[in-house]
């Protein structure tokens, strides 16, 4: 299954909700002009959302929530300049914590639950962007696994919205969402808009001769859910970031 469409008419709240009641398992990539972001679904349930922009890692939350000091967060991060990507993947940061001793699993578990919560009231607050629904070969392999509820998170989050609480990120409308995060925007004009964008498509940018333009072409997200470690199912912590 696969599903694209502007958040304008489809909120993330109805498109979440239409996953989890369809027990999908797939990848969910929103982006509108300001933030980029990967929504992880296994069974219709949240394991993983990465919010690069407006989120704290996963460290930094621990080291807030006391879970563990300063001095241990950097000696596992001091261990990770020495780590591979592929390596990084097959056991995060989550997992080494735990592995050394710096601090539990249900710690861990407890923050990442947390931070899946302000994430979840951040997408909240979306009215624009774009969002795109696939279903890679192999999903990535959570090692700490949340499964949040996709209803009790969204009334979770409503229930911060109607206590007036805010996001971070500042809500940002736009001319024209299907433009949010195009690769090819330095290439395009106003006199382009004008011929090829509507409403919900830009003909411009589907035409052959852009499209295929190589490494300046619009992303395969799929790709980045695949491990390229040989003999190893892909492993990924979504939630640091």
């Amino acid at each position: 299954m696969k599903l694209e469409g502007s958040i304008h008419r489809f909120s993330l709240a109805s498109v979440l909700q239409f996953l989890a009641q369809n027990a999908a398992t797939g990848v969910l990539e929103v982006r509108d002009s300001e933030e980029y972001g990967l929504i992880y679904l296994v069974d219709g349930r949240v394991e993983g959302i990465s919010l690069p922009t407006t989120d704290e890692l996963l460290g930094t939350r621990l080291l807030k929530a006391g879970c563990l000091s300063e001095r241990q967060l950097g000696e596992v991060l001091m261990d990770d300049t020495a780590l591979t990507r592929g390596q990084k993947r097959l056991k995060p940061l989550g997992q080494r914590l735990v592995e050394r001793g710096f601090t539990s699993e249900a710690s861990v578990r407890e923050v990442m639950r947390r931070q899946i919560l302000d994430e979840v009231f951040e997408l909240a607050h979306w009215r624009n962007g774009v969002f795109k629904y696939d279903e890679p070969d192999e999903m990535p392999v959570f090692q700490l696994a949340i499964q949040g509820n996709v209803q009790a998170l969204l009334v979770h989050a409503q229930r911060r919205i109607d206590q007036g609480e805010r996001p971070s990120k500042t809500a940002d409308a736009a001319e024209h969402e299907i433009c949010f995060a195009c690769p090819l925007e330095n290439d395009c004009s106003a006199a382009i808009k004008a011929k090829y964008l509507k409403h919900d498509v830009c003909l411009w940018r589907k035409m052959t001769a852009v499209a295929d333009e190589g490494p300046s072409g619009p992303r395969d997200v799929a790709p980045l859910h695949r491990s390229k470690a040989e003999g190893h199912k892909p492993v990924l912590d979504a939630l640091l970031g």
